[in-house]
């Protein structure tokens, strides 16, 4: 059975912003989770409390958390397979609202859950098995 569309779009942000903390190496992923812990955001609530989770990293980390928010929101475009039609200028959490009501309006499946899902994935060739003894004849 596969999740709703809201339920996996959450699970595909703290992926996201997690993909996003790896690629910053190992002690900013640390200290970035260990932070928001001690801020009462867990790993779990990132997505549903992205707003909180851009506040908090800014007022700590000031403009440098913006790097943060933006390589989550392009990590996230990716997996979605949309197009990533915004600069490092614009508002991050308007993209964010947007992004969240056009995956959800349009139903769009992420990349990781369609490899998983049996559902979604392409179909196999099924080979055509002809009889010895059947010939292509031009007419009935």
């Amino acid at each position: 059975m596969r999740a709703p569309i809201a339920t996996l779009f959450h699970e595909t942000v703290n992926f996201c912003f997690n993909a996003a903390l790896e690629g910053m190496g190992t002690t900013v992923h640390h200290v970035i989770y260990d932070f928001l812990e001690k801020k009462g955001i867990s790993r779990a609530d990132i997505s549903m409390r992205f707003d909180d989770v851009g506040q908090v990293l800014t007022e700590t980390f000031g403009a440098s958390a913006r790097i943060i928010i933006y390589k989550a929101i392009v990590e996230i475009h990716r997996e979605y397979s949309l197009r990533t039609d915004f600069t490092y200028e614009d508002s991050l959490l308007d993209r964010m609202t947007m992004l969240k009501d056009r995956v959800v309006a349009d139903h769009i499946i992420p990349k990781r859950a369609q490899r998983t899902d049996p559902f979604l994935q392409a179909p196999r060739a099924i080979p055509l098995i002809q009889s010895p003894n059947a010939t292509a004849k031009g007419g009935h």
